[in-house]
């Protein structure tokens, strides 16, 4: 691959995926990728590993599958989407129990795993040779008829910030973006987002900026003074 370009590589869950997007258009993932392209003036190449409906744990067998470490070392670019379902069905499980134990379960080897999958980023990205940004998606509420569901979303955020270095690392905060607006940016399913959901997942990774170094990194690689 051409140095010029960027190498984006999406990990995660359905959202990474794009479940809930109309047949023509793409997730939050293929947007931002253009969106990328337009702001850098630099060829994006997306690599995407997700699966639908998996867990925070099904993530981290994507990340720690060794064929993959290769592209997770290469890669410019790095979102994660994880923890959604975990708390989906945690959520579920409350509405019919009223126990609170599978919810605060969840969020706990919610966090657990994202330890482990950044631990992992981690001993892969730290002497890559290339300059490079994770962006972790937090978590939105897409069932704010249950109060207490919005309690563990807003705790598991709470912990993933914890992983933001202002620097290689960024917390992507989706949940402000999607609170209060579950109607206008959720799909049919009333669970993943929508079209224009996707769309400002992507506007909101893009306000967070870029690292100074992809325009070095391009000057460099394209023999510019």
């Amino acid at each position: 691959m051409n140095q010029s370009c960027l190498s984006y590589v999406a990990l995660g869950d359905s959202l990474t995926v794009g479940v809930g997007a109309s047949f023509l258009t793409p997730g939050f993932v293929g947007r931002y990728a253009r969106l990328t392209e337009k702001t850098l003036d630099r060829r994006v190449i997306t690599n995407i590993f997700a699966k639908s409906g998996i867990e925070s744990s099904g993530v981290l067998d994507i990340v720690s599958s060794e064929p993959l470490h290769d592209k997770i070392n290469r890669a410019n670019i790095i979102t994660i989407t994880a923890g959604g379902n975990d708390l989906i069905q945690a959520s579920k499980d409350f509405i019919e129990s009223r126990d609170q134990t599978e919810i605060a379960q969840s969020v706990k080897e919610c966090h657990s795993n994202m330890m482990k999958i950044m631990q992992t980023i981690h001993e892969l990205k730290k002497d890559c040779g290339v300059p490079y940004i994770v962006y972790l998606l937090n978590l939105y509420n897409p069932l704010p008829q249950i109060t207490l569901a919005d309690k563990w979303v807003r705790l598991f955020n709470q912990q993933l910030s914890s992983f933001d270095n202002k620097k290689t690392i960024r917390v992507v905060d989706i949940y402000t973006v999607f609170k209060d607006r579950q109607e206008e940016l959720l799909s049919g399913d009333r669970i993943h987002p929508n079209s224009f959901g996707y769309q400002e997942m992507a506007n909101t990774l893009v306000q967070l900026g870029y690292p100074k170094e992809f325009n070095e990194y391009s000057s460099e690689s394209r023999g510019k003074p």
